[in-house]
């Protein structure tokens, strides 16, 4: 009975404690931005103008848009905000009546923002490439159990901008390094096994002033100098004074390959005629399984030894 009063009791205070609690209002950041990306190429003295296209997809937030300098983060393509001043920071303005740069406006939630970016170089602006990003960030006030909150979040458009008096800037290119993997020992040439995965490494390093997109291929050849295959580079941007590994969208599945190989990775700064290239040879022989074969055969023909 006295178990049974308790159970009661409990069930009881559980009930009360339900009926007063506070449910946990959560604040959510869902951003977006178009276009993503802007490239842009300006003489001095001239101006263009971009539409941007803001919406926010959570709850109702307030955005601060700015402009702010970027810079390569490591060979992959990956940036990181920097905090080193830019004097093309002062080359943007908004055309928005009602904003200007930095800006700050509310925005609720499924509403839209049109911001209509300008970018105007001055006549005495030395040519360069810059490198910026059109930063938004959100901050959202709530409540979390009766506890004020606050929830932020930043989505930006990258802005690569090349100052230019021809209009046509030098794109010069240089491979750092064309490697193959994975190689036995690291032996030279690359030995790989006929059931490996071929890995091509391609490192390309810009030694000009200005950005480029990538556009090249490797051509593979085998034993017969016959072309097998051609695996196309991703034309991704390899900004001025840094280096980028090039990825392909293919890959090189062989079926058992055996024998002498050849792989010639070329590259062309878009829109130029200053060509690089580098060829790697590289064996491909089934050199795993052999060595099991002839563990089997070293093997059986010691017990056969042994029982003579």
């Amino acid at each position: 009975m006295i178990n049974r009063c308790k159970l009661l009791t409990t069930i009881v205070c559980i009930s009360l404690y339900l009926s007063f609690y506070t449910p946990v209002q959560a604040q959510t950041v869902s951003l977006s931005i178009w276009p993503p990306i802007l490239d842009v190429i300006i003489k001095p003295g001239k101006a263009v103008t971009q539409v941007f296209r803001f919406t926010n997809n959570g709850d109702n937030t307030t955005i601060t848009a700015s402009i702010v300098p970027f810079e390569p983060a490591d060979n992959f393509g990956h940036v990181k905000l920097s905090s080193t001043p830019s004097p093309a920071t002062a080359y943007f303005s908004l055309q928005n009546a009602d904003l200007n740069l930095p800006a700050t406006f509310a925005l609720k939630a499924g509403e839209s923002q049109e911001l209509v970016l300008k970018i105007r170089v001055p006549d005495t602006a030395p040519e360069a490439d810059h490198c910026l990003t059109f930063l938004f960030d959100s901050s959202n006030l709530g409540l979390i159990a009766g506890t004020g909150t606050k929830t932020q979040g930043s989505i930006g458009a990258n802005v690569l901008l090349t100052v230019s008096k021809t209009g046509q800037p030098v794109r010069l290119a240089k491979i750092d390094s064309f490697t193959l993997s994975p190689c036995l020992f690291n032996l030279s040439p690359c030995l790989l096994d006929s059931f490996d995965q071929p890995q091509f490494k391609f490192l390309v390093k810009n030694t000009g002033r200005n950005r480029f997109k990538a556009v090249g291929q490797i051509d593979i050849r085998n034993t017969f100098n016959k072309k097998i295959a051609t695996l196309g580079f991703r034309q991704d941007n390899v900004l001025a004074n840094s280096s980028r590994y090039l990825t392909s969208d293919t890959t090189w599945n062989p079926v058992f390959p055996v024998g002498r190989y050849q792989a010639t990775a070329a590259i062309t700064p878009e829109d130029s005629t200053n060509t690089v290239s580098q060829t790697l040879t590289f064996l491909i022989l089934p050199y795993k399984a052999l060595l099991i074969l002839g563990l089997f055969w070293f093997f059986f023909y010691l017990i056969k030894k042994l029982k003579n």
